[in-house]
């Protein structure tokens, strides 16, 4: 049931906002993702999605006593939104979204990826109030040396493991900070890698030598694709409905009845 599947989604995410027009939002876009990836064959199993979800079990472990209640908030929001769904030049969105941006999130030509040329660079600067805005890693050259040489491809990068931040160097980077492209030894790969593979939150990052360890300073947590949920969550406790909210983010698109 999709609309079953769209409460599991979202109540995944529930930790973000429980805003009722940020819940809203999300359906549509959760919506809109799962039309995407079935394609003309209109069928998909949870697996094939991509998106992370609760079950009814899991749901009733996180929120106990709370279980009905969120779960109806959730349902209701869900189904408020009809059979809404995101489109830009008649084609479903992929609806991104970032929990936290680092003050500003991505445009499509930032990121120089014309298939999201309707996302839209909005400035949000309550980001900068959610406690997961800014986080310090450190890693001592050893540990540091071995999360990069663990992924199979990168093997062979070359790094010195006594004297690795010498060959650490950002390539590109966005204008509001997010790191395009990162040099580690002999291989180039994007600053979402490079985040994804030491476990940081954001690829909005600056790195340093600190006393024989690389210190990684991250603001954000996610992408900075999209819709940023906290700054979402302030817009909905202001007024702003889940159109406002969504068009804000997405840039160019429609939200049609499917």
């Amino acid at each position: 049931d999709l609309n079953k599947f769209i409460v599991m989604v979202l109540a995944a995410r529930f930790d973000k906002s429980q805003e009722i027009e940020v819940l809203k939002a999300e359906s549509v876009m959760i919506r809109t993702d799962i039309y995407r990836t079935m394609g003309e064959a209109m069928q998909a199993d949870s697996t094939s999605l991509g998106l992370e979800f609760l079950t009814e079990k899991q749901m009733k472990a996180s929120w106990q006593e709370n279980y009905e209640s969120n779960y109806a908030l959730i349902a209701d929001c869900v189904a408020a939104t009809g059979s809404s769904v995101l489109m830009y030049q008649n084609t479903y969105i992929e609806a991104k979204y970032t929990a936290v941006s680092a003050g500003k999130t991505l445009s499509g030509s930032e990121i120089s990826e014309e298939k999201y040329a309707y996302l839209a660079a909005v400035d949000c600067p309550e980001d900068i109030k959610s406690t997961d805005y800014l986080r310090v890693e450190t890693f001592t050259y050893k540990d540091f040396v071995k999360k990069i040489k663990i992924q199979n491809v990168y093997e062979q990068a070359g790094l010195h493991e006594e004297a690795p931040f010498q060959d650490i160097q950002i390539v590109s980077k966005t204008d509001s900070g997010y790191v395009t492209k990162i040099q580690a030894g002999n291989v180039i790969m994007s600053g979402t890698e490079f985040a994804k593979i030491l476990g940081l939150s954001s690829a909005a990052m600056t790195i340093e030598n600190s006393n024989g360890s690389i210190k990684i300073t991250t603001k954000g947590d996610g992408d900075g694709m999209g819709v940023s949920l906290y700054t979402a969550d302030t817009m909905a406790k202001q007024g702003s409905s889940y159109e406002q909210i969504l068009k804000t983010f997405y840039s160019g698109i429609t939200i049609v009845s499917q």
